[in-house]
């Protein structure tokens, strides 16, 4: 997959990661969907740890197993 990011914090004009040279596998470990959204939450000033409570008490964290990518900052 691929995405897109601008604004708040994010260092324009770069790319970040690598293909093989099919494009079937990124080089090196990759960035998992997670770590996309722990970097949007870090971006727009929330913690992407921050857990809440559903309606019964339920714990749930926003972003459970991601990181933000820091090299997009």
């Amino acid at each position: 997959m691929c995405a897109v990011m601008a604004g708040g914090d994010i260092k324009g004009s770069q790319a970040i990661g690598e293909n093989d040279a099919t494009a079937a596998e990124p080089i090196g470990s990759g960035f998992t969907s997670d770590d996309l959204a722990a970097s949007f939450y870090r971006n727009i000033g929330i913690d992407p740890l921050t857990e809440f409570h559903s309606n019964v008490g339920r714990p749930m964290i926003l972003v459970r197993d991601g990181t933000p990518i820091a090299n997009l900052f």
